[in-house]
């Protein structure tokens, strides 16, 4: 209770802002009691609030030593890795059982935010980073992102049915990407019409639910639509050849922690994330002449 904010707490439980402001209006309303005060610049606890955090840390403690000694191995080492709460969710999350598979002695502590955390400063191991623009300079492997509009099975499915949906349907937009589809169409060899019906969302989560339920189209991005399109929940009859110009690169911190079980984890991310995208190879540091 003695975070600044909700952002603040979301990233100390690794869990999303709108997850932890869910979960504390729930606790609320079935204690019928206000734990926290929602000010102009960020919260802290009411002065009941305050009271309950304290009687609940004995036990919350009691009960993560208790875990910890009784059922976690005691040579069970844990990564920290930082990545969009989008990308955890759509790609990383789906996959989590592949991971634990592959690093069964191994704990993933998984940091999502969209800020890019200093990994030193912030002791985080490995970052997936998303650049609006490919990196100029050297660059570890690069992992390309092409968008392409989507649409459930049920509104197209043929080329001439896509573009009928476009020019007369709902148009999906993401806020957080707000001129994809207009950069979109202004890439495209042949001018498209696009409807004028919009309907606005917060982001990739919601937009591509949103398709997948038939409420419109969608502009799918790799690999946040990979899955979707391999459960046939969602279609590109358009095709999905329309790079963004955005890459996505994992990063390693560097220092004394950069182990072989460190580059193990990365080239493990690299490879899940180049079977959802297209690759372009590292580009090493040239040694001057």
């Amino acid at each position: 209770m003695d975070a600044g904010s909700i952002r603040e707490a979301a990233e100390r439980l690794h869990r999303t802002e709108s997850a932890v402001s869910h979960q504390l209006r729930t606790l609320e309303r079935q204690l019928d009691a206000p734990l926290i005060e929602r000010l102009r610049r960020g919260i802290r606890p009411t002065a009941l609030g305050a009271r309950y955090a304290e009687r609940l840390g004995g036990p919350f403690a009691d009960i993560e030593r208790a875990t910890q000694q009784l059922f976690e191995p005691a040579t069970r080492r844990s990564m920290s890795l930082t990545l969009s709460p989008v990308l955890a969710s759509l790609w990383l999350v789906p996959r989590l059982a592949e991971f634990e598979a592959a690093f069964d002695d191994l704990s993933l502590r998984l940091v999502t935010t969209d800020r890019w955390l200093d990994l030193a400063g912030d002791g985080i191991d490995i970052a997936i980073r998303y650049h609006a623009r490919r990196p100029s300079g050297p660059s570890n492997r690069l992992f390309i992102e092409r968008g392409f509009p989507v649409c459930s099975p049920a509104v197209a499915t043929t080329e001439n049915q896509m573009r009928r949906a476009l020019a007369e349907g709902r148009i999906l937009v993401n806020q957080a990407q707000i001129d994809e589809w207009r950069l979109w169409r202004a890439a495209l060899a042949e001018p498209l019409e696009l409807s004028r019906r919009r309907e606005r969302l917060a982001d990739s989560n919601l937009t591509l639910e949103a398709a997948a339920q038939g409420y419109g189209i969608a502009m799918g991005r790799e690999p946040l639509v990979f899955d979707l399109l391999q459960r046939g929940r969602l279609v590109a009859p358009l095709g999905l050849d329309f790079p963004t110009g955005g890459v996505y690169e994992v990063q390693l911190r560097q220092g004394a922690t950069r182990t072989d079980v460190h580059q193990a984890v990365a080239a493990w991310l690299g490879d899940a994330l180049a079977q959802a995208m297209v690759t372009v190879p590292a580009e090493p540091e040239v040694a001057p002449t």
